[in-house]
């Protein structure tokens, strides 16, 4: 069933362009034919009302197949009646004028043949045409199904008309793209698994202690130095899940793009000397060596102390658990091309090739052991980046197995 009002605009539209060709045609073929031909008025004033009536019948000819052709009409049967019907018009248009100018019946009959070859032609490159649009076609629609049954590897070889080519592209784009989204869609997926393992694991040890503790205190087993001691451990494990807590909200609001910053202007060499002296108390129970130096001037420009003061924590902090004793640690600052940069370096066991590209990545600890003392909850370097990049600067590492690690960090002097 045809939806007339659905197809109001674009009949309006279609005959609306027939009538202004079916005029401007009509209207210069009479001034050719008085200019050219010298035709008397009387003929001129025929010869339009005969174009008028021809064209106004061929473009409601034309207005009926656009509605017809609405329906479930294979491109084939569209071209090739389409092709048919100038060519029905065309032989109307020529026969009857032919009859209006009085010739021969001989000359009448070979008119028509002559017409009715030209139309064969016509009919034949009209199915021709339709057949290599019908192959593009043809390929798209298998490409969409296969697509459909998830094959996103599928894709089409562009060709016949440009406008096909194009659509071919464009669905190739498209199926790139949905190939990296279900990529990205499974590794979000398996990251996500990963996370709740991992926070799982995490919180187990603590909770199983917690709970063996408090049971120890709540039965009388524990004496009074046992439940001081056992009171110190809880506060202890209190405060590492309070921070898993603290470092999984601030995580998410990374990753979601939810984090507010706080930009003032401040001066990042103070800031750097006083995370360095509230670290030393922590290096020196390894006996190790923290220096910081600044080269040049760095000005005052806007940040978020906080926010940073957290990067240098992580970094140093890093440092200082996998550094061994007597090691030593440096932290240079300067100001180059625009941006301030802080090197971080240590001399301690350094990151493998493999765990050195993912170390940014939350929960991340490579072939180290899970356990809290050897490296925490594993999201520290995942803030430090997550903070770093949200004041636009980038983050980065460099190191070799057996002599040391340096991360460097870059933030823009706005």
């Amino acid at each position: 069933m045809i939806n007339i009002r659905k197809l109001q605009p674009v009949l309006l539209k279609t005959g609306g362009r027939a009538l202004v060709v079916v005029l401007g045609g009509a209207i210069s073929a009479v001034g050719l034919a008085a200019v050219w031909l010298k035709a008397p008025a009387d003929d001129l004033g025929k010869l339009f009302l005969y174009l008028i009536t021809s064209g106004a019948v061929s473009a409601t000819l034309i207005i009926l197949w656009i509605a017809y052709s609405q329906r479930l009409v294979s491109l084939r049967a569209q071209i090739t009646v389409a092709y048919l019907s100038g060519a029905v018009i065309t032989i109307v248009n020529i026969l009857v004028t032919g009859r209006l100018m009085f010739l021969s019946a001989h000359d009448q009959n070979l008119l028509m043949l002559l017409l009715l070859f030209s139309g064969g032609i016509a009919i034949f490159f009209g199915l021709f045409l339709s057949e290599q649009l019908n192959r593009q076609v043809r390929q798209l629609t298998q490409g969409a199904t296969e697509i459909a049954r998830g094959k996103l590897e599928t894709r089409v070889l562009p060709g016949g008309s440009y406008e096909l080519a194009q659509l071919a592209q464009a669905f190739n784009q498209m199926a790139v793209q949905l190939e990296t989204a279900f990529a990205t869609q499974r590794e979000m997926e398996q990251a996500r698994k990963e996370l709740v393992v991992a926070i799982s694991h995490d919180l187990r040890t603590p909770l199983a202690s917690l709970r063996l503790m408090t049971e120890a205190i709540t039965d009388g087993v524990a004496d009074e130095k046992q439940t001081a001691l056992f009171l110190e451990r809880m506060h202890g494990e209190v405060q590492y899940m309070t921070g898993l807590i603290e470092d999984l909200f601030e995580l998410s609001q990374l990753d979601s793009g939810a984090l507010k910053l706080t930009p003032e202007r401040a001066s990042l060499t103070d800031l750097i000397s006083d995370t360095l002296e509230s670290l030393k108390s922590q290096a020196g129970s390894k006996k190790q060596t923290l220096h910081g130096q600044i080269e040049g001037e760095i000005p005052e420009f806007s940040f978020d102390p906080r926010k940073i003061q957290r990067v240098l924590n992580n970094l140093l902090g890093n440092a200082i658990r996998y550094t061994p004793e007597k090691g030593i640690i440096n932290l240079t600052a300067r100001q180059q091309n625009g941006f301030v940069s802080v090197i971080i370096s240590d001399n301690g066991e350094g990151i493998s090739a493999a765990d050195l590209e993912q170390i940014f990545e939350p929960f991340y600890r490579g072939e180290r052991s899970r356990g809290r003392e050897s490296g925490g909850a594993g999201l520290g370097l995942a803030i430090a980046r997550g903070l770093v990049e949200a004041h636009g600067g980038h983050i980065n590492a460099q190191s070799q197995e057996g002599k040391g690690s340096t991360f460097t960090f870059e933030l823009p002097i706005k």
